[in-house]
């Protein structure tokens, strides 16, 4: 079925069976590889009680704690005066729900490393290890459109056209069902791992109202939810996911094509970052095989949307090839679309590297200046500094010198988008919202074939 056949939101209706979701808190702790968290501070707005231990009641406006001692959690609360007051000893979990479920007030705020985060619901403090250290590993358990507040505005900002937030909210709902049913009800986490999500503290009254008007949908194909990926800017081109992960076999929901859109506004579509050689070896010094010092960065190969296919960096002692998204994460750069242009220590006589990329024929060919023909006039130019611009993809002649005392010192990345560019462009969202269309046509324009199905169910 066609996703131009999408049902259209019905009313307020709540859903059946709202389903719960469970999202263990890392950010408000954002601790380092060595660190365990082994006290946690906590407030609520409500009365709680522990399960399982009906006589431990936690009392609105009132302070308790969590810590370590001897490798189980205890559960203290803050005296008013003198030495705190322990409620609970040697548990493996300690699980505090609110007495009134739905209430709005329902609200948990625990102390993180430099600020308090505000959470609906339950929360579990669960006994946990990192490495050998035991560890408190607490997991917040609500509803999932209460959930949904606290990541919409994460992921796109609340300020934004309600149409573009109704969109993430679909996204977001399909992607956090789907990640929880091939979990089998474990824990998710609040990073970009899955979805960022912070709590009430980042909800806001047209970011609520996105979620709240597409109560229970979500995106399906053949029956099966779909893998709702966004990313915040696809650089005028969208992206398959077999040609950014070496193990997606792909989809046919999420296609590499032109995105008008996101070309139109998106504020990373010309982003430029330098890294001297240091820099980059720095990133390379665990890579197989050692490269040892760097002496040639060249693009292999692109795809169709001009992203890089294969980034080959060669040093004295080996060779490496950062191929998918390999040529974005393993750098730390915006995006994998972009193109290279090595900078040296002295001017050089420029060489191209003639690559035919769809076959196997590579040529060096030293070119002190290139002449450009339409066949009945000829320009001559300089070969220093030109960047040739096809229809798909641009590339910086390549500057390499047999001279020994000219070594490449930079490197520059001059490219467009940020994130993966997978599935739906979240400033191309927009555009389409400020242009007059409604979020169903965000939806099919990024996920077509995929539709919109009801109640948290996929769809035929």
């Amino acid at each position: 079925m066609s996703i131009g056949l999408l049902l259209p939101f019905s009313g307020q209706a709540q859903a059946m069976d709202e389903p719960t979701v469970r999202v263990e808190l890392v950010t408000p702790f954002a601790s380092g590889s060595e660190e365990a968290l082994t006290n946690l501070s906590f407030t609520i707005e409500s009365n709680y009680i522990i399960e399982n231990h009906p006589n431990v009641m936690l009392l609105a406006g009132q302070k308790y704690f969590v810590q370590i001692e001897n490798g189980t959690l205890s559960l203290y609360q803050y005296g008013s005066i003198g030495l705190p007051v322990p409620l609970l000893q040697g548990q493996s979990t300690i699980r505090a729900v609110p007495v009134i479920q739905e209430a709005k007030n329902s609200i948990i705020q625990v102390q993180g490393k430099s600020k308090s985060f505000k959470y609906r619901g339950a929360m579990e403090f669960q006994l946990g290890y990192k490495g050998t250290k035991p560890r408190i590993i607490p997991i917040n358990e609500l509803g999932m459109e209460n959930y949904l507040k606290g990541v919409v505005p994460r992921e796109m900002s609340a300020s934004w056209e309600r149409e573009a937030l109704k969109a993430q909210a679909v996204a977001a709902r399909t992607y956090a069902m789907r990640q929880m049913i091939a979990k089998h009800g474990a824990a998710i986490n609040d990073t970009t791992q899955y979805q960022a999500y912070q709590g009430v503290s980042i909800e806001h009254p047209n970011s609520n109202a996105a979620v709240e008007e597409t109560r229970g949908q979500v995106l399906s194909y053949n029956g099966e939810l779909i893998e709702a990926l966004y990313a915040s800017s696809n650089g005028g081109h969208s992206e398959a996911p077999e040609n950014v992960w070496k193990n997606s076999k792909g989809a046919p929901y999420l296609t590499a094509k032109p995105d008008p859109y996101d070309a139109k506004i998106s504020p990373y579509k010309n982003w430029q970052e330098t890294m001297t050689i240091a820099q980059l070896q720095e990133k390379l010094k665990n890579r197989t095989p050692a490269i040892g010092t760097i002496k040639k960065v060249e693009v292999k190969q692109t795809y169709p949307s001009g992203r890089i296919a294969d980034l080959m960096i060669e040093g004295d002692k080996g060779t490496v090839h950062l191929t998918k998204d390999e040529a974005r994460s393993v750098l730390g750069l915006k995006s994998s679309l972009y193109h290279v242009q090595v900078n040296y220590n002295a001017p050089v006589s420029p060489k191209e590297l003639l690559s035919a990329y769809n076959g196997v024929t590579t040529e060096r060919k030293d070119i002190g200046s290139l002449t450009i023909t339409n066949g009945t006039t000829e320009k001559t130019v300089a070969g220093s500094g030109l960047v040739l611009q096809g229809a798909d993809q641009k590339k910086t002649l390549d500057q390499g010198s047999s001279d020994p005392a000219v070594k490449p010192v930079s490197v520059t990345f001059i490219g467009s988008g940020w994130g993966h560019g997978v599935g739906m462009s979240q400033w191309g969202a927009r555009q389409m919202a400020k242009e007059g269309m409604n979020y169903q046509d965000i939806l099919q324009f990024y996920y077509a074939p995929a539709q919109i199905s009801e109640n948290y169910e996929a769809g035929n």
